[in-house]
């Protein structure tokens, strides 16, 4: 079953669900992920608490933080997060993991630390993920898979590339993958095939006219991200421009 809304969409699987809460280019995106084990939160943009708490979602239940990239739309939301939850006083440790370098998330979260020191009533731990790895959170296993993505300022054409992750999420035979933000590389064909749902960014409106680097190492245009989800059983399209 999904709800196909703007910039919040859902799905439910037989023993995964999945709330995209928003995603918007340039702006947010937040995806939990859940069983009845907990849930993992993938990204933190901007508006995380409202878009939890009008979802009705339990934050209690977030067991882990995965991030694809540390650009702004993805991370800016984290040392509010992590501010609430400190307010509500959370015991059980937090789990963030981000790709390896990825300086943005790191110093938010330990800058959050040093700020309260020994008024924060939980353990975080932190892992950097390297393309490939394995990991579990709520009997959840999460593969790593290399992406392509660079950044970009108006004006100031493509910038360099950045550490960047997509994850393929598997519990009781069930498979999601999530792109993160990319350009068409081939790894992002191998994250997605089989997977029972993908979930792809499309920032782009269409191909036509596109910049060819832009579509290779920035964003997936909306019509390459339906070729890719096509790979998979079934598919959403987040993450798109105005």
């Amino acid at each position: 079953m999904k709800k196909r809304e703007k910039y919040s969409q859902s799905w439910q699987g037989k023993s995964l669900n999945v709330n995209i809460l928003y995603s918007r280019a340039g702006v947010a995106q937040q995806i939990w992920v859940s069983n009845e084990n907990g849930s993992i939160l993938f990204d933190t943009g901007d508006g995380i608490l409202r878009d939890i708490i009008s979802n009705e979602l339990d934050i209690a239940q977030i067991k882990a933080i995965v991030f694809t990239h540390g650009h702004f739309d993805h991370v800016g939301g984290l040392h509010s997060l992590l501010g609430f939850l400190r307010m509500k006083g959370k015991k059980e440790p937090l789990h963030i993991f981000a790709p390896e370098g990825c300086i943005e998330v790191f110093s938010i979260a330990n800058n959050f630390l040093k700020c309260y020191q020994d008024t924060v009533p939980f353990e975080i731990s932190f892992r950097e993920i390297y393309p490939h790895a394995v990991f579990q959170i709520c009997d959840i296993s999460i593969e790593a898979y290399p992406v392509v993505h660079c950044g970009g300022i108006k004006g100031s054409g493509i910038l360099g590339e950045i550490p960047a992750l997509g994850y393929r999420i598997s519990y009781k035979g069930e498979t999601i993958a999530i792109s993160g933000d990319t350009g068409m590389c081939p790894s992002l064909k191998e994250l997605v095939k089989g997977a029972d749902l993908a979930i792809l960014e499309a920032t782009l409106k269409t191909s036509k006219g596109a910049n060819k680097e832009t579509l290779e190492k920035v964003h997936l245009s909306e019509d390459l991200a339906r070729e890719v989800g096509r790979l998979a059983k079934d598919f959403i399209l987040i993450h798109k421009g105005k």
